[in-house]
């Protein structure tokens, strides 16, 4: 099934819409699953009836970019675990964090250290990924020592575990190579990653009202409004908004506007210096505008969740369509960030051992 986002020509939209009817009514009726194809069982069984019904009554012009939820403000805004005087956040902190989406940015490595960093970012650049078996920025964790040892600093996960709980996976990563004069990311947002292919969640927390994954996002370049750091718009994680297909903006492989107030007092651009790092929902909007230098523009972020959250739940492999790829998990796995696995939900993989074999098989063909 291609649902792919873009804007459908009338006669496809004219058959789809029917056939959506019947879905909906299929999973209103509580009629059996299993006998369904695996994606129309995907989508009787994950979408709400919000997504079928705003399709349905806007002729498949809109829909929600991912699942839908709403963010329920905490009881209290005090830190979930103690930690190290220089890594505690305030409440005033967590505050402000739980009320605008997104905060930082944090001091965390040298200069020097993003150097070397950038140095196995653009040599792995243009390679296949020995994870998913063709070139993609995504999961490089794998095979980047640099990459791990930052993901696992204390000045990154101590801050996180005060805002998730003292047990962390990180279920993705992703490298940014924003070459000189790129274009601008728009603005997106997402809850359980379903808009990657509008099927399956990534991600299945119990409960959606909680802010249950976080992304660190940290600058290996500096990052300035000229080559294009990153913006957000205060508060928007307080509900997952709907797109409309078509127009002229695009998200990577995707054609949609994303239907929200641009009122300009609430984006705020977040320049980021070299080695610094900011933690935000992707909930909150954000985006990025275009690369006007000469220069790339190199970053990374891992996506972390508490142990409590499954993630790729019973799935061969994941589809990704506005990257345009499949992506056979085999040998992905979630890893432990900080504290224990108790839960052991999801399939695990330790990096420092495939950092240890791949430096084996290294010397070896040497």
């Amino acid at each position: 099934m291609n649902l792919h986002p873009k804007l459908r020509p009338l006669w496809q939209r004219a058959l789809f819409l029917p056939a959506l009817t019947a879905l909906m009514a299929y999973k209103a009726l509580h009629l059996p699953r299993f006998i369904l194809p695996r994606a129309i069982r995907s989508i009787v069984t994950n979408w709400e009836y919000s997504m079928f019904w705003l399709l349905i009554k806007s002729g498949g012009t809109r829909a929600y970019i991912d699942q839908p939820c709403e963010f329920v403000m905490p009881d209290t805004f005090e830190p979930k675990v103690k930690v190290a005087p220089k890594y505690q956040l305030t409440s005033d902190q967590v505050q402000k964090f739980n009320e605008e989406g997104f905060i930082g940015p944090f001091d965390a490595f040298s200069r020097k250290e993003m150097a070397e960093l950038r140095l196995e970012m653009l040599a792995l650049e243009n390679t296949k990924s020995k994870t998913y078996g063709f070139c993609t920025p995504r999961d490089r964790h794998f095979e980047m020592p640099l990459q791990w040892d930052c993901m696992t600093s204390p000045a990154i996960t101590e801050r996180v575990a005060q805002l998730l709980g003292p047990d962390l996976l990180c279920w993705r990563s992703q490298l940014f190579y924003k070459g000189p004069h790129s274009p601008a990311i728009q603005f997106h947002q997402a809850s359980t990653f379903m808009v990657e292919d509008y099927l399956d969640p990534a991600i299945f927390p119990q409960n959606t009202s909680e802010i249950f994954q976080l992304t660190v996002w940290v600058a290996v370049d500096d990052a300035t409004p000229e080559n294009g750091c990153l913006q957000f718009v205060r508060g928007t994680h307080d509900r997952i908004r709907t797109i409309k297909f078509g127009g002229e903006e695009g998200f990577y492989n995707a054609r949609f506007s994303l239907e929200f107030d641009q009122e300009q007092s609430r984006i705020e651009t977040v320049p980021v210096e070299s080695g610094q790092f900011i933690i935000f929902t992707e909930r909150c909007i954000h985006g990025s505008p275009p690369n006007t230098t000469d220069q790339h523009r190199l970053a990374f972020n891992s996506r972390i969740i508490p142990t409590s959250v499954p993630a790729y739940t019973d799935k061969e492999k994941y589809r990704s369509v506005y990257n345009g790829g499949k992506y056979h998990l085999k040998h992905w796995g979630v890893s432990v960030l900080r504290g224990e696995d108790r839960y052991q939900l999801s399939r695990t993989v330790d990096p420092k051992a495939l950092h240890q074999q791949l430096a084996t098989e290294q010397r070896r063909a040497a």
